[in-house]
């Protein structure tokens, strides 16, 4: 099964974006780049990433193809309409083999992307990342197009000394998708995850994955897990990932957020400032709550 691994925040200030989650206590590498113009910072958990994104090179945002999809173009479209997550990656151990299984099942196959780049570990030993994705699309569905992303290097990405953070932040228990119609998105997860892995609600429903979960609500029922939502929050009405929802110690977590807004709805910490955030809000939970 394909895992829930990084959506994609894409902001128009890295820097900006970066130096928020900073002071919300998460520990963050320096910005990177992609080869296709697209800039990059991460948190990273095991086995998955919070990713900001933004756009560094504008002349190269037409390479690196995945057939005729082209990734740092989504991302910088995307943006030019608003800021928020522009796609997600999901967990594989086998990019290949789950693309044959999200074709089999109905979903569009993009194309693969095969990158990685030049990094020097600690004892100054250069070595090379190397990644493989295989891109998802659904026509009528842009904000929730996907890529199964295989590490082939793990051990390049997760250092303990970065995925210690001081806000007691350890991964994804969701992401949560704000959609009105939903039938689209049910059919577009049931080609991605499977339709076993489809739990229905009255408000919408929730996709087990192979590591954390997506939760599909419509307005009232997204309120009922964050409370009134922010009137700019997803403005445009199309369906998108609305908000990440992070496991964490909530007793490390409080002192950083003290220049935040803070909601608690049903024994989460919810942050509403979407405008700060990268187009998104936050919720944290418990583990084992």
């Amino acid at each position: 099964m394909l895992g829930l691994d990084h959506p994609l925040v894409a902001v128009r200030d890295l820097e900006r974006a970066r130096d928020t989650y900073l002071s919300l206590g998460f520990r963050m590498k320096p910005a990177g780049r992609h080869p296709w113009g697209t800039s990059t910072a991460l948190v990273i958990f095991h086995r998955q990433l919070l990713e900001l994104v933004s756009v560094w090179d504008r002349d190269l945002l037409s390479t690196y193809p995945a057939g005729d999809f082209l990734f740092g173009r989504h991302v910088a479209d995307h943006l030019a309409q608003r800021e928020g997550v522009a796609l997600s990656a999901l967990q594989s151990d086998d990019a290949m083999a789950d693309a044959a299984a999200v074709a089999a099942r109905g979903g569009t196959v993009r194309g693969r992307i095969d990158f990685g780049r030049d990094v020097t570990r600690d004892d100054g030993t250069p070595d090379r990342t190397s990644t493989t994705l295989a891109v998802f699309t659904r026509d009528g569905l842009p904000r929730l197009s996907m890529f199964a992303c295989q590490q082939h290097r793990r051990d390049l990405i997760e250092f303990p000394e970065w995925m210690d953070h001081p806000n007691g932040a350890i991964g994804f228990a969701s992401a949560t998708i704000l959609a009105e119609d939903q039938a689209p998105v049910r059919d577009w997860m049931a080609a991605l995850h499977g339709a076993d892995a489809i739990t229905g609600r009255t408000d919408g429903f929730n996709v087990q994955t192979a590591k954390g979960a997506w939760r599909v609500r419509n307005r009232q029922g997204a309120e009922a897990l964050f409370g009134p939502l922010p009137q700019g929050l997803a403005a445009d009405g199309a369906a998108s990932v609305i908000s990440l929802d992070i496991l964490a110690d909530l007793p490390r977590l409080r002192p950083f957020l003290s220049t935040f807004a803070v909601r608690e709805v049903g024994g989460a910490v919810v942050l509403p400032e979407h405008d700060r955030l990268g187009g998104i809000l936050l919720s944290f939970v418990q583990p084992g709550a």
